[in-house]
């Protein structure tokens, strides 16, 4: 997903707390970096923020035991410029570790609009790295907002522009999202290919989406794999995690 992000920066932060930066959301046009969702001087306050509508479709699960829901949402960890605007649409799981939370901005798919409109408080979604040399899982993130537009597309210098919203009526929703724990290791995408059971992962039938909805079961059968693999190096996860805590053994 390659997004420029409106990210709020926190203190650095002992080991046992998590990080945070900006994304396919802190982006570079030309040399300057553009924070992802602040659209030229277009800016929301929390208590100003419109009543998000409902989603057109209903969740794809139904709430865990917990009361929550799971998800997968995608970002590239490696520079790439987009063209038409001229940022970079890197962000990775570390630079996501540098913010303190990140709106979920650049979405402009139907399907994964609706995904993150059924978001709610609580969720928590696994972050995945793709367009690299091996996609995969390499953490897990927390919704801690509720959808609430995306300033992107009030921005015409933005790959995510649309002319057709206005701030009364508008058409791309996001919420924020906040890094929550390392994996052990990367679970790739040829990993969870293997897998019998999770041969109905929306990942793998609706690869293209870059958020999709994940049962109870395959969040814990992908928890169980990254906890019994051999711990990998740090290069492995496609940027440094080091100051991120690892998820515990007996999460959840």
């Amino acid at each position: 997903m390659a997004v420029t992000r409106n990210s709020t920066k926190k203190s650095v932060a002992p080991k046992s707390q998590v990080k945070k930066n900006s994304t396919v959301k802190n982006v570079k046009k030309s040399t300057t970096i553009i924070p992802k969702s602040k659209s030229e001087d277009i800016q929301l306050k929390d208590n100003d923020l419109v009543t998000p509508p409902n989603a057109s479709k209903p969740p794809v699960f139904e709430v865990d035991d917990k009361g929550l829901r799971y998800w997968l949402v995608k970002s590239e960890p490696e520079t790439r410029i987009d063209p038409r605007s001229g940022n970079d649409a890197k962000f990775s799981f570390q630079d996501f570790s540098e913010v303190e939370k990140e709106p979920w901005d650049g979405v402009r798919n139907y399907e994964a609009k609706n995904n993150l409109l059924n978001m709610k408080i609580g969720d928590i979604c696994f972050f995945y790295h793709s367009n690299c040399k091996k996609p995969g899982i390499v953490g897990l993130a927390k919704v801690v907002s509720k959808a609430k537009p995306d300033m992107q597309q009030f921005n015409s210098k933005s790959s995510y522009y649309d002319p057709k919203a206005t701030m009364e009526s508008p058409r791309w929703w996001c919420p924020d999202l906040s890094v929550l724990y390392a994996f052990k290791r990367k679970v790739t995408l040829d990993e969870l290919k293997l897998v019998p059971e999770l041969e109905d992962l929306y990942l793998l039938k609706r690869g293209r989406l870059s958020v999709t909805p994940v049962s109870s079961n395959h969040f814990y059968q992908i928890l169980k794999i990254q906890n019994d693999g051999k711990e990998t190096i740090e290069n492995e996860f496609d940027c440094n995690v080091s100051n991120i805590s690892k998820i515990p053994d007996n999460f959840l």
